[in-house]
């Protein structure tokens, strides 16, 4: 299991925003799609939280 480093936790998530945001709007264009996921991003950071932990947990089991 990897381990955490709390430390470095919100330099991680804002570093996989970027990423986030940029690949919805490679695969969806810069409409609607894009908007949505923009401002959940912004207006709910734990739903941000939530998705890199996601993308983490996956990372690590594949």
């Amino acid at each position: 299991m990897k381990s955490i480093d709390y430390s470095a936790l919100e330099a991680d998530v804002a570093e996989w925003m970027k990423g986030h945001v940029e690949r919805v709007k490679e695969h969806c264009g810069e409409g609607e799609t894009y908007a949505e996921a923009v401002r959940l991003l912004d207006d709910d950071p734990w739903q941000a939280l939530q998705w890199y932990v996601e993308d983490m947990r996956g990372l690590t089991v594949a």
